[in-house]
């Protein structure tokens, strides 16, 4: 099945000089996006693909630098509903489920149909695409393994390097990340452009209002499975934050094994909330006394920004890339030492001057990351490639 929808297929204009005469016809650029993010739950590195693809569509729709002889369309192996793409075209490529084998559509079908160059946003990606950019996220398969499985460990350590290997061109969320990737051989540093990530796609879920909040005061942190999330500080220091009369609210995914693991049960001044939907998720922010992010590791501190968004204070693990990515627009605590996290709280809830110049500063902070900055960069990255220049060459 090839569906395509919105602007139809390119027919190379003609530019024309006297009596109707064809005097030069100029072929855009054909450059495709990986779809297969529209498969994945639609967070972390598959909320990057989409925002990254909604901002070059954005781009595209209003004829910006670099977009004038461009084409680009989105390879997907099912028709994208949550995507609303006016400029970017869709070719559908049917999944071969017969049976579902990991990785084939990626690395078969999709390479197939991508005849110009590839963007792919989520780590694993085609290893042979011989014109290629292609994100990768972390290397936290390598540092945190005990967060993942055996088959996702695997598949990441064997495509990862081959990818840095093949791409022309190797972009990630950090610095930290970068050293990360050149330290374990994945690529040369040559190949490197970090973007960084952005947060522009949470304005449209902000609240001109803060929403009232009946219960107790809380302060929030992200549910999640992994390790490397360090989940297990909440349970160390639930206790000395009810004394302060403070709850503490954990929206997201997080199993009852991942529970279970902690060795205790659930404290009785947390809240496990589930998942949310994204309005939910501001209200969430905007109410909290303050954001907690005690990961031992990430490559973009994502969430502590989504919190300075909505005008939460944040305290985050002292370890990498937080303060690369908060700056100081953040309170600091070791990710080992619970008393460190209770006092961080104790200051935001103590002092309103604190907490009014946490609000500010996590605003400017949050002008930094820019999902349009981001496209932008692809499409220097993509103009550079066509041409043969440096990658490096005028990013800004």
């Amino acid at each position: 099945m090839n569906e395509y929808i919105g602007t139809p297929q390119y027919i190379p204009r003609a530019e024309i000089q006297g009596s109707g005469d064809v005097r030069k016809v100029r072929a855009k650029r054909q450059w495709f996006i990986n779809g297969d993010f529209i498969m994945l739950s639609p967070t972390g590195v598959a909320r990057q693909a989409k925002e990254i693809t909604l901002a070059l569509d954005q781009l595209l729709q209003t004829g910006a630098e670099l977009t004038e002889d461009l084409d680009v369309t989105l390879i997907a192996p099912e028709f994208p509903n949550n995507l609303d793409l006016k400029a970017i075209k869709v070719d559908v490529v049917d999944e071969y489920r017969k049976p579902r084998i990991p990785q084939f559509w990626c690395q078969f079908q999709l390479p197939r149909r991508a005849k110009g160059g590839l963007l792919s946003f989520c780590n694993l990606a085609p290893v042979r695409h011989p014109k290629h950019i292609v994100c990768i996220h972390d290397m936290q398969t390598i540092h945190t393994p005990q967060s993942y499985s055996f088959p996702f460990r695997l598949a990441h350590r064997i495509i990862l390097p081959a990818l840095g290997r093949t791409a022309r061109c190797v972009t990630t969320v950090s610095e930290l990340s970068r050293q990360h990737l050149v330290e374990a051989s994945v690529c040369d540093d040559s190949k490197v452009v970090v973007t960084y990530s952005g947060i522009d796609h949470l304005r449209r879920f902000a609240k001109t209002n803060k929403p009232k909040h009946t219960g107790r005061p809380y302060v929030m942190c992200l549910a999640r499975n992994e390790h490397h999330k360090n989940i297990s500080i909440v349970w160390r220091i639930a206790a000395a934050l009810d004394e302060l009369g403070l709850d503490i609210h954990l929206p997201g995914q997080i199993s009852n094994e991942a529970i279970a693991r902690l060795g205790s049960e659930i404290p009785p001044n947390v809240r496990i909330l589930g998942r949310l939907s994204d309005d939910e998720l501001a209200e969430c922010y905007s109410a909290a006394t303050c954001y907690l992010l005690p990961s031992q590791i990430e490559g973009f501190a994502l969430t502590a920004v989504e919190a300075m968004v909505f005008g939460c204070p944040v305290v985050v693990s002292s370890r990498p890339s937080m303060p690369e990515t908060c700056g100081d627009a953040a309170l600091y605590a070791d990710p080992n030492e619970p008393e460190a996290w209770i006092s961080a709280v104790r200051s935001i809830l103590k002092s309103e001057r604190l907490r009014t110049s946490l609000i500010h500063r996590g605003f400017d902070r949050t002008l930094k990351y820019s999902w349009l900055k981001i496209a932008h960069t692809h499409l220097v990255l993509m103009r550079n490639i066509d041409l043969g220049l440096p990658l490096r060459t005028n990013l800004s």
